[in-house]
Formats: C-alpha cells, structure tokens, sequence
C-alpha cells in the first residue's frame, strides 16, 4: 500500500484506536453474561445502546462545529470509552444474594402447590409426568424473576452505565475521526477508504490475538478472565491520545450554521439517501445481532456433535474483516467515482440483500465462509458511501453534524435491526428470518432506484450544497470520491 507521509498520523489513529476497540469489544456480550446479566438482559441493553447514543453523537458533533474544539472533543471520546472499558474489567459481579433469596421463596412456594395440588394424586410407582412439567415451569418462573431483579442490584445499573459510556464513546470517536480525517485529506478525500482499512486490520487482527491470550491467561480457572485484553485497551489508547494530540488538520473558521443544515436536510435526494442509510444499517444490525446465532443453529442442525464451532466462527471474522472489508475499503474511492453515489448505495443494498438470502440455504456451516466475501460490498460499500456522501453534502463549520446524523442513522439502525431480528426469529425459524430480511432490503433497492429517477427527471436528484469542497452538484462530485 501506498504510504503517505502526510497521512501517516492519521493511519496511525486508526490502528491505535481500533487496537483498542479489537481485543474488548467484541467480548462484551460474553463478559457482561459472565458478570451475571440474564441472555435477556445482554439483549436489551445491546438493542438500546444505539438508541441511547444519539443524544451523545448529536451533541458532541454539534459542540465540536460550533466550538471548533474538534480535537478537544476527539480526546475526550477516547478517554470517556478507555475509562469505560477499564471500569468493566474492576465492575463487581452481580451480587446473587437478592436473587438467592428470591429463589428461596419462590421454590417453597412452588413446592408447597406441588405438594398440595398433586400429592393425592402420586401413588407408588405412578407416572411423574405431571411432576416434571410442574418442575420445569417452576424453572422458567425462577428464570423470569432473575431478569426482573437485576434492576435491583446497583451492580447492573453500575455495569449497564459503563456500557452505555463505552458505547457513546466509541460512536462520538467514530464521527469525529471521520471528520478529521476528511479534513486532512482536503481535496483528496477519495483516498478516505485508504486511512479506514488500517482500521480494519488492526480489529481483525488485535480481536485474534486478544481472544488467544485470554484463553491462554484463564488456563485452570472457571471462568475466562480478560485482564490481558484490558492492558492491551489501556496502551493502545494511551498511544492514541498521544497521537491525536499531534495531529495536524485545520478546522473551518467558519461556525456551524443551523438554517445551512436543515437546508440540506429540505433536499428530497439527501432525505432518500438518509433513509437508505437507514436501511442498511437495519440489515447490518440483524446480521450482527443473529447472524452467528443462525450459524450455530445451522452446525446443530448438520452435525449435533460438530466439533469446530468456535474455530468456524472465527474464521468467519477473519474474512469479514481482511478478506472482504480490506479490499473493498481499498478500492472504494475508485468504485465509487466509476458508479457514483446513487449506484454506490444500490449495490451495498443488493449486496446486502444477496448476503441474507444466502444465509437461509446454508445446510453445511462451511458453506458460510463464501459468503462473508459480501461483507465488503454490503457493509464497507456502504460504510464508504454515507461517509463520503455525507462529507460532500456538508455545508462549511458543519463537518461533524451531518458527519453524526448520518452515522446516527447508520449505527442506530443497527438497534432496529435487533428489534427487527428478535420479532422474525420469534414469530418464525431462523433461516425464514434471515431470508424475509433479504427480501426487504432487495425489495427497498428496486424502489430507491425508481426513486432516484423520478428525482432525477423532475429536477430535484441533485446533490443539496454548493460549497467549498467544489463540485457542481452533479452525482459523482469531484470533491469526495468523484471523477
């Protein structure tokens, strides 16, 4: 790859910042489930953690334009989601005790109906049928009485908050180093997707050797312990504090300007491009929340005693994040200004639409590794698209807003996607889900293209700004990822 000297602090960014987002976040289902939270409570708070966020990313966008404090705010991202990530790791457990006793009663309880309601019924050598339900519905009592004491433990809502603050952290620091970086770039933002891949690299490969060393850390014990991934946050963020600190980029005098940006946002082309964003980070978030869900089922489903479950999925991210996502971010500049940006979206949305449809014919788990080649040109193609399209829309001092609204969409619709996700899964089998979802997606991309015409020919598809980045408004601007 092409070093580019000028570039080199900010491709050091991200692989300091991604080296400390790689080893921990990943794990954070698993270590707030080993720290006592019910599978139901894992998925509501990660369901809620997007929605909770978009105060934070509005606001600290907005602060940053108007206050021009970009890197005031850059650092304080880093260090609010380092101190979150740390904190996890010393967060006490949840403390049983409150449960312990509830159980207690509700199993005497349980066993006092048991004994009154079937006892004359018991004779010697009869059948226990009726016992056993009796003793398994007393277990799914006890199960939905865990779920609703955890609000009663200050541990919960002590591990609940740092997880909200991880997570705002690391959705404020996503906006503000894009904006950033497009700001170094200047009039070669189309080599964005060259400075994020070393982002990718270094998750893909600092989640791997983070999960090896916790399974080398926690030989002999119980239970996984993670403190070798948190040193790894701890020095990885460290050294992206000092890099941020020295990086070089100018912010526009000019201040944030609230009648620019609801101009922009009066465009019918941007309202249809916001809510294509939308789209796809609900595909995005399903896939997230379900996919390897549907994997694990799948390998039942194969085999009952398939023996490489765990090594399955990793291979999964691995060719997610380098097999897939390294060269799509590689070339997004050239896609995107060889198909423009309408295109662009179009076929992140078939590709999106392809890759769940796919999903739902998996008998062989294997089989789902070719797959992941989509990841690319689903996820990054779209990730590429709404970063630059939404710089290239961006009125001057109002970088990060629109940079934040539209990772909003994108990030919060990830949210929606679980919600989407967990309604498909209950009221049908996994493989139909993931195949309705795809459907959807392709369904909506039919229509984003007929409604992209109809813009088109009635003389309301072009782009909403002329401003300084140049460009005059035309589908493949030459200020972001144009011709």
């Amino acid at each position: 790859m092409n070093i580019d000297k000028k570039m080199l602090p900010m491709k050091m960014h991200y692989i300091t910042a991604f080296a400390g987002m790689g080893p921990l976040i990943p794990f954070l289902p698993v270590i707030a489930r080993q720290k006592g939270m019910t599978n139901e409570a894992v998925g509501m708070i990660w369901t809620a953690l997007p929605f909770l966020s978009l105060l934070a990313k509005a606001s600290a966008g907005a602060m940053a334009d108007y206050l021009r404090a970009h890197r005031a705010v850059f650092l304080t991202a880093i260090v609010v989601m380092g101190g979150a990530l740390t904190g996890i790791y010393w967060c006490p457990d949840i403390t049983p005790d409150i449960t312990n006793d509830i159980t207690n009663d509700i199993t005497n309880d349980i066993t006092n109906d048991i004994t009154n309601d079937i006892a004359p019924d018991v004779v010697p050598g009869g059948d226990s049928s009726s016992n056993s339900s009796r003793i398994i519905s007393a277990e799914e009592a006890l199960a939905d009485v865990g779920v609703k004491s955890l609000s009663n433990t200050y541990e919960f809502w002590l591990l609940a908050t740092l997880l909200l603050l991880q997570f705002c952290g690391y959705m404020v620091l996503l906006d503000l180093e894009e904006t950033v970086c497009f700001q170094m770039l200047g009039d070669k933002a189309h080599k964005y997707g060259l400075q994020r891949l070393w982002g990718t690299v270094s998750y893909g490969v600092t989640a791997v050797v983070g999960g090896a060393l916790v399974d080398w850390y926690s030989q002999g014990q119980d239970q996984k312990d993670y403190f070798p991934v948190h040193i790894m946050v701890v020095v990885a963020l460290t050294l992206d504090v000092v890099v941020v600190s020295r990086l070089k980029f100018s912010v526009p005098d000019k201040r944030i300007s609230s009648t620019a940006v609801c101009g922009v946002f009066k465009q019918a082309s941007v309202v249809m491009i916001l809510i294509t964003t939308v789209v796809l980070g609900t595909a995005g978030g399903m896939i997230g929340a379900f996919y390897f869900l549907l994997v694990e089922d799948t390998a039942k489903a194969w085999d009952p005693a398939f023996a490489y479950l765990k090594l399955l999925q990793g291979l999964l991210l691995g060719v997610q994040c380098l097999a897939s996502e390294v060269p799509c971010l590689f070339l997004a500049g050239r896609i995107i200004r060889r198909l423009g940006y309408t295109n662009s979206f179009a076929v992140a949305l078939l590709g999106f639409s392809l890759r769940l449809c796919l999903y739902s014919f998996v008998t062989n788990p294997w089989w789902f590794l070719p797959i992941e080649l989509l990841h690319g040109v689903s996820f990054a193609l779209a990730l590429a698209s709404f970063t630059c399209y939404a710089h290239y829309i961006t009125p001057a001092g109002a970088e990060a807003t629109v940079q934040a609204i539209f990772g909003s969409a994108f990030h919060c619709a990830s949210g929606l996607g679980g919600l989407v996700g967990s309604w498909l899964f209950h009221a049908m089998n996994g493989w139909r889900a993931f195949f309705s979802m795809g459907s959807a997606v392709g369904v909506y991309a039919v229509l984003f293209m007929v409604v992209h015409v109809v813009l088109t020919r009635i003389g309301r598809g072009k782009s909403a700004v002329q401003n300084e980045k140049g460009g005059a408004g035309s589908e493949s601007p030459t200020g972001c990822c144009g011709c």
